[in-house]
């Protein structure tokens, strides 16, 4: 692109957070299930997984769950069952009100703020990149006698929202850590995670864009 968007500097400045990110989740969850990676395949993690997260009134149907799929042969009937009774283990069938799934993370205080804590943050800014390189390819920059908005001042409005979620991904760390400590969710240091997160990456944001700004041409 004429703009520079696809230079590499900047998508690797627009993606480290979220590659360290994913990269910290893959090492914690390598770390978490060593011991059973060893005795299990991955229909069994997968189903092994889904039965964690059952009330504890239906964990003697899990554990059946598992024991018959340990009876199983062959890869693919091995899949199609563990799948199967993942989906049921997770949404099981309900006759009226919310998911059995969502009111049993609730009231077990499972850490769902603590996970969207760590998890949204390092979006912030590839949705910000990826918005602004869809924004370019509709209408170029309304600022430019090159812009192919009608409307360059409506296309500015929608740059700024664009932004402010941007921004708002970035710190959504902080309160979403701040109410998985005060539900006391298990796990709660992913709450703290979360807020560390957040401030990480703004502080991240603004120590690359001083040396920019520092930079040959930031006089």
């Amino acid at each position: 692109m004429k703009n520079g968007l696809l230079d590499f500097t900047l998508v690797s400045f627009v993606f480290t957070p979220l590659v360290l990110t994913v990269t910290l989740w893959l090492s914690i969850w390598w770390v978490r299930t060593r011991e059973s990676r060893s005795a299990l395949d991955r229909p069994g993690l997968l189903l092994a997984a889904a039965v964690r997260r059952m009330p504890e009134e239906r964990r003697d149907w899990g554990a059946a769950m598992m024991a018959e799929l340990g009876r199983l042969q062959g890869s693919s009937s091995r899949w199609w069952f563990a799948l199967g009774c993942a989906r049921a283990a997770l949404f099981p069938p309900r006759a009226g009100g919310p998911p059995r799934y969502l009111t049993h993370a609730l009231t077990r205080l499972d850490p769902i703020c603590g996970m969207l804590s760590v998890a949204v943050p390092p979006l912030g800014l590839p949705f910000l990149y990826l918005a602004t390189v869809i924004f370019e390819a509709i209408g170029g920059s309304p600022l430019t006698p090159s812009s192919r908005w009608s409307d360059p001042a409506a296309a500015m409005e929608v740059a700024r929202f664009i932004g402010l979620l941007s921004l708002l991904f970035t710190l959504s760390g902080l309160p979403l850590g701040v109410v998985g400590l005060m539900r006391r969710e298990r796990l709660r240091w992913l709450s703290v995670l979360g807020m560390l997160s957040s401030l990480c990456i703004i502080g991240y944001f603004l120590i690359v864009m001083s040396f920019v700004a520092g930079g040959p041409n930031g006089d």
